[in-house]
């Protein structure tokens, strides 16, 4: 067991290319939202497109368009294409599942990614649902963000947070994944790695959204050359330490997910 700290960020950040263009930085499509849950959507996109990728695409309903835009303007965005028409070539990772709904045209998607995309992928909330109803298998180098629940649907029996550990070990002996278990202390495990235990973040964060920053932020890593367990491990590390500079700004009862990608301007890590 290791501990996800800021010595262990800094030995694994790496400095950015001072000659970099947008294209160098990554480029990430999130695949995201829907009807009542555009927040969710927007939230990932921002968080992916404020944590050092250099282009951000997101797939979502058009209901988000308007307030997409008036949030972040520099986003891209697609609303009436099918996944078959988009070009996956030109994205370096793909973030999917908040707020995108369980339905067969969300399993149809999915589904599409997982066969025909090769680059690593963040898969939380809805599109983990998916998996664990379908039991589409995984690929080694994708990141899959479940809360406690979620896990107990992934792993076919009840989460136990006493056990959690070794929950989290037999999980990724039988599945090929990089696996982060949100909660208290999140913890990032693969096969062949070393458990890891975050030590940033509060009780302030456990409110809606959270869970959507962090899918972008691990994928905007993805997407700058992090292997995917890296970019796991720094992702829930700079996603609790947003948290705790929120926390210095603002009561833990009102801080918002949105409070945690406004703090990503106070980090200077991975610059």
């Amino acid at each position: 067991m290791e501990a996800i700290d800021l010595t262990w960020v800094n030995a694994h950040v790496h400095a950015r290319n001072l000659n970099g263009h947008k294209k160098s930085f990554g480029h990430v499509l999130v695949i995201a939202g829907s009807e009542g849950k555009a927040g969710a959507a927007i939230l990932c996109a921002r968080a992916a497109l404020h944590n050092g990728c250099g282009m951000v695409t997101a797939m979502v309903p058009k209901e988000a368009v308007d307030i997409l835009l008036s949030e972040s303007p520099e986003l891209m965005y697609v609303t009436d294409k099918k996944i078959q028409e988009l070009d996956l070539s030109v994205f370096d990772a793909i973030a999917i599942g908040p707020g995108l709904g369980v339905n067969d045209a969300t399993h149809e998607i999915l589904n599409y990614l997982m066969l025909k995309y090769p680059g690593p992928m963040v898969i939380d909330a809805d599109a983990l649902t998916l998996i664990a109803k379908y039991h589409i298998p995984f690929k080694a180098n994708q990141v899959i963000t479940p809360h406690p629940g979620e896990f107990a649907r992934l792993q076919g029996f009840e989460y136990n947070e006493n056990i959690r550990e070794k929950q989290a070990q037999d999980f990724v002996k039988n599945h090929v994944v990089n696996l982060v278990l949100k909660g208290a202390k999140t913890i990032v495990l693969a096969p062949s790695e070393s458990l890891m235990i975050n030590t940033t973040g509060n009780d302030g964060m456990a409110t809606a959204g959270t869970g959507d920053v962090l899918t972008g932020m691990i994928a905007a890593l993805c997407a700058q050359g992090y292997t995917s367990f890296n970019a796991a491990c720094i992702g829930v590390y700079l996603h609790g330490l947003a948290g705790d500079i929120a926390l210095q700004h603002k009561s833990k009862a009102s801080i918002v997910a949105s409070d945690l990608i406004n703090s990503l301007s106070e980090i200077r890590l991975i610059d």
